[in-house]
């Protein structure tokens, strides 16, 4: 399958966009952003040579895409089995194309296309097991960007950060191009996309090598576009024809001030794209003191949640039911965001077990600790069973903060899933993102208070 990965930001007409692609015979779905969400993700799964990590890692991106808000419906659910054989390496990009290829050869297409858009970031993994795969690299004026992330539920909403990612992003489409050459990255204005259509989409399918079809200019009438529309706020304008006059918007919706912070963060990727600017010429760009940032920073969280609290509660209730996926596996640690959970994954190791293995011997000195995932854990002094640990509790984190020798044997008594952390992983933590670790403690020290205040009984 020919591979196509469509780069940039959001809310730049990438659903459009890979409406207009599905309607010339290419796969083009909603994505679940697997890449994004998962790669950070995979050294969690410890080594995927053991089979029940591989499973396990499987399992949990097929869940992603089984919960995308847009329903696959010509391979749901995913054949985890089918997914697997199709793979040529154990990995998250493995696991991903054959996912995306099993999709387009269900709706009989040649080649896929994605468009979660920030796999500029991942260029290097992409590269290493796509054949020479393309990217069309789709962008906007970032200060119509702006405008649309504003009034959008999610993503930032102040200028600053919306125009920071932006640059940051643009920056890493070029450096794409700069990898694999024009004749494997097509450029898209967004704004010629909407103005005048046929040449430029003609023009990338002479690229991509398909037959331009007329009807991708009607790519309102599709049932993808009726099922997206229907889905979320976020996707209503697709179910409608062609807005070519969906640009500029920012000169009414914006006040100039927040115009200067696009064009001042922003301004020499505007420059490198042929946009004009308004009210900050090239050498005159504000700079924001670290107070000011700071103070920024206070209005994002605060529009953020206003925006959050008015998503529609089925829409809002799809994407946590996506999302979870991420976190099922230490949800449990109260007091944590979904997004802190899955930072401290990063963390983490997985380990699966059969019934009646023994992974920590008494008297040995080890400097890890576990959480239980699925499963249960034997307390063994000798042959005498001393307790029963569930799924949901940590075990070994006295040895691994002392040192000190293990005082128990601790055994599988059904096949278990488990989440290893070492001592050396801790630290690492510590160093580099203290607050979470600071968290992570907390949750622990209440574990060994509960244990320590029934022994006291």
């Amino acid at each position: 399958m020919q591979a196509v990965f469509i780069v940039g930001e959001q809310r730049s007409g990438s659903n459009l966009l890979r409406l207009m692609l599905s309607q010339a015979g290419v796969a083009a779905p909603h994505p679940p952003h697997i890449l994004k969400r998962m790669l950070p993700l995979e050294k969690s799964y410890g080594n995927l040579q053991a089979d029940g990590n591989w499973s396990q890692l499987v399992e949990d991106v097929c869940r992603l895409v089984d919960r995308n808000p847009v329903t696959w419906t010509e391979v749901h659910p995913l054949d985890r089995d089918e997914v697997a054989r199709a793979c040529r390496e154990r990995s998250t990009v493995a696991i991903f194309g054959a996912i995306m290829d099993i999709y387009a050869q269900a709706r009989g297409g040649t080649a896929w296309a994605c468009k979660s858009m920030q796999y500029s970031q991942y260029v290097d993994s992409i590269e290493h097991y796509f054949t020479r795969p393309l990217y069309l690299y789709l962008y906007r004026d970032v200060r119509d960007v702006t405008l649309s992330f504003s009034r959008a539920v999610v993503g930032e909403k102040h200028p600053y950060f919306i125009a920071q990612r932006w640059a940051r992003l643009q920056r890493a489409a070029h450096r794409v191009r700069q990898l694999v050459g024009p004749e494997r990255l097509f450029p898209i204005c967004y704004e010629e996309l909407i103005s005048n259509p046929e040449p430029l989409l003609r023009s990338m399918c002479t690229f991509l090598g398909i037959d331009f079809e007329p009807r991708m200019m009607e790519f309102h009438r599709s049932s993808d576009a009726k099922s997206a529309s229907g889905s979320s706020q976020l996707w209503e304008n697709v179910g409608r024809p062609l807005m070519s006059n969906n640009a500029r918007k920012f000169l009414r919706g914006l006040t100039e001030d927040q115009i200067r912070i696009c064009e001042s963060v922003a301004g020499a990727e505007m420059d490198l794209l042929g946009y004009d600017r308004v009210h900050v010429p090239t050498g005159s760009e504000d700079i924001y003191s670290v107070d000011v940032v700071r103070s920024f920073e206070e209005e994002n969280e605060r529009l953020k949640k206003e925006k959050r609290a008015m998503m529609d509660a089925e829409d809002a209730a799809r994407r946590q039911h996506q999302v979870s996926v991420l976190t099922e596996r230490v949800q449990y640690l109260e007091g944590m965001s979904p997004a802190q959970l899955v930072e401290l994954l990063q963390y983490m190791e997985e380990e699966h077990l059969a019934e009646g293995c023994v992974f920590v011997e008494k008297g040995t000195v080890e400097d890890c600790m576990y959480f239980i995932v699925e499963g249960s854990v034997a307390v063994m002094d000798g042959d005498t069973v001393e307790a029963t640990l569930e799924s949901g509790v940590c075990v070994g984190e006295v040895g691994m903060v002392s040192s000190l020798p293990r005082t128990r044997t601790l055994r599988a008594a059904s096949n278990l899933r488990l989440l290893r952390l070492t001592n050396v992983q801790m630290q690492q933590m510590m160093s580099q993102s203290p607050a979470l670790a600071c968290k992570l403690l907390w949750q622990i020290s209440g574990q060994l208070a509960s244990r320590f205040s029934s022994v006291v009984r």
